[in-house]
C-alpha cells in the first residue's frame, strides 16, 4: 500500500470512528418495533399550507415542511437555476451528517462557473446541526427510513416545479448517503432520467457491518437482519441498467470496492484512486463524472 493510501485510508477511519461513537445502542434494539419503508415514506407528506411552494424553483435556500410519523420536520432546498428555464434539472444529494448540508454541493459546482442545468440541492430531515444526523437519524431504524422518506417527498416536490416550469429532464446525483437516497429515488419513483451515485452503494447494511468489524463493536444483530432492514438493493434493482452511473473510491473505507463494486455489475462503474473524504476535499472528479455523464445524454 502506497504512502497515499495509507493517509487517505487513516482520514476515513478517523472520522468513521466519531460516527460510530456516536450512533445510539437504540438503533438495534429498535428493530423489532421498526415499520417498513414503504409505511414511513406513505405516512410522510409535504405541508403545502406551511411551504411555499411557488418558490422552489427560484434562486436561494427555501424551507418545506414535512408532517411525518415522527412529527412536523422542517428541511431546505438551496436552488441554482439555469439561465435558460428549459435546461435540465440536477437534484442533488449530500451526504449522512454533512453539515451545512451544502458542503459537497458547493464544492462541485461553484458560484463562479456557470453551469447547463438547474441544480437544487436537498437537506435531509435531522440535518440542521452536526448532531443530530446521527443522535437522531440513528436512534432507530424507523429513524433512519425517516431520512430517506423526507429527502424522497422533497425531491419529488421540487421535481415538480421544475417540471411545471418546463426543465427538460431530471437528473439525480448524490454523494455516500446521498447516493442511496438517489437511487431509491429512481427505484421508486421511476422518474429520472439518469442518475448519479457517488462513493455510495445501496446496501448500507454492508456499510453499518463494515464499520463494527472495524472497531470491534459486536452487533447484537446478526448481518441477516441488519440486511432485512438496511440493505436497500431491491430497490436499486428497480432501475433501468442504462440509467445508472456509479462512481466508487478505490481507497474508501466507507462503502469498500470489494463489498460493493460488484453490485454494480451491470453499470458502466468509474473508479477513482481516493478514499471517502479525500474523494469529497477534492471534488473535481466527481465533478467530471457529473458533467460527463450528462454531457453524453442522447437528445431527446
Amino acid at each position: 500500500m502506497s504512502l497515499r493510501q495509507t493517509v487517505v485510508q487513516q482520514i476515513d477511519k478517523a472520522v468513521l470512528y466519531s460516527l460510530n461513537r456516536r450512533v445510539p445502542d437504540s438503533l438495534e434494539t429498535s428493530v423489532a418495533q421498526a415499520p417498513t419503508f414503504e409505511q414511513v415514506l406513505a405516512e410522510t407528506r409535504v405541508d403545502t399550507r406551511q411551504t411555499a411552494v411557488y418558490q422552489l424553483t427560484a434562486p436561494g435556500e427555501h424551507p418545506v415542511v414535512l408532517q411525518t410519523p415522527l412529527g412536523e420536520i422542517v428541511c431546505r432546498v438551496k436552488v441554482r437555476p439555469a439561465v435558460d428555464p428549459h435546461a435540465p434539472l440536477l437534484l442533488f444529494h449530500h451526504g449522512i451528517n454533512e453539515y451545512p448540508y451544502t458542503n459537497s454541493w458547493q464544492r462541485l459546482f461553484p458560484q463562479a462557473v456557470p453551469l447547463p442545468f438547474h441544480t437544487v440541492c436537498i437537506q435531509a430531515p435531522f440535518h440542521d446541526n452536526w448532531l443530530d444526523p446521527i443522535k437522531k437519524g440513528f436512534a432507530s431504524v424507523q429513524s433512519v427510513y425517516q431520512i430517506f422518506a423526507g429527502s424522497l417527498r422533497l425531491m419529488e416536490l421540487v421535481q415538480q416545479q421544475f417540471i411545471t416550469e418546463g426543465a427538460a429532464y431530471t437528473a439525480a446525483a448524490g454523494v455516500s448517503w446521498g447516493g442511496i437516497t438517489s437511487m431509491l429515488y429512481e427505484g421508486i419513483l421511476q422518474q429520472t432520467r439518469v442518475v448519479i451515485p457517488m462513493l455510495s452503494s445501496p446496501n448500507l447494511a454492508q456499510v453499518i457491518w463494515d464499520i463494527s468489524d472495524l472497531f470491534n463493536r459486536p452487533m447484537q444483530l446478526t448481518q441477516e437482519t441488519l440486511r432485512r432492514h438496511l440493505d436497500f438493493t431491491e430497490y436499486y434493482e428497480q432501475c433501468a441498467p442504462d440509467r445508472v452511473f456509479p462512481l466508487l473510491g478505490e481507497d474508501d473505507m466507507f462503502f469498500r470496492m470489494e463489498n460493493h463494486a460488484s453490485l454494480f455489475a451491470e453499470r458502466p462503474l468509474v473508479t477513482i484512486p481516493a478514499g471517502h473524504i479525500s474523494a469529497m476535499w477534492q471534488s473535481a472528479p466527481m465533478r467530471a463524472h457529473i458533467l460527463n455523464v450528462l454531457g453524453q445524454l442522447p437528445p431527446l
